[in-house]
């Protein structure tokens, strides 16, 4: 009980500081839409790198629990993402907005699949779902019209930023009640 207790009064802060670095670069990203394709290579690396660890770090506190081993694919993705964005900035900067498409998509499905999973057993659900439908129309929009990538990248950062901090505050708490329901 008392183990529960503790789990119930933290915060992730791995997700929630992970979520405000996301959503920051989201505002960049939006405020300076004239930036170097190889600029925001480099900057979304780095946060997807940050993301992705993050991701990792948050799998070790709800293992276990349904839905948690999505996020390891996640962390994986964002990591090996974030790393080719970030060794190869030019490469990627002239792919960029179809690359970004497919992980974006790929990203959208694992939060549809994993809100709709987890939706009787944790509160913050909604947001992943929302999170999810917002990225996936993103990811197409990113393949359909690459000329307008920042836009829709800047938006899919915003989501996925207050995605993360949302999780980062509820999910302890959602994990405690589930074990203690156990």
């Amino acid at each position: 009980m008392h183990g529960t207790n503790a789990i119930r009064r933290k915060h992730d802060w791995a997700l929630i500081v992970g979520g405000v670095l996301v959503f920051i670069m989201g505002i960049m990203v939006m405020a300076w839409p004239g930036a170097s394709l190889v600029s925001i290579a480099i900057m979304a690396g780095a946060v997807l790198i940050v993301a992705g660890v993050a991701d990792f770090v948050s799998y070790g506190q709800v293992s276990g629990t349904p839905g948690a081993g999505w996020l390891i694919a996640n962390g994986i993705c964002d990591v090996v993402l974030g790393m080719l964005f970030v060794i190869y900035p030019v490469a990627t900067a002239a792919m960029l907005p179809w690359l970004a498409g497919i992980f974006v998509i790929c990203y959208s499905v694992f939060a549809i699949i994993t809100a709709i999973g987890i939706r009787g057993t944790f509160s913050s659900w909604g947001w992943l779902l929302a999170t999810g439908v917002v990225g996936l129309l993103c990811g197409i929009m990113f393949i359909a019209m690459p000329e307008s990538f920042v836009v829709f990248l800047g938006i899919f950062l915003l989501m996925r930023g207050v995605a993360m901090t949302v999780e980062g505050i509820v999910l302890p708490a959602s994990v405690a009640a589930q074990i203690e329901g156990i």
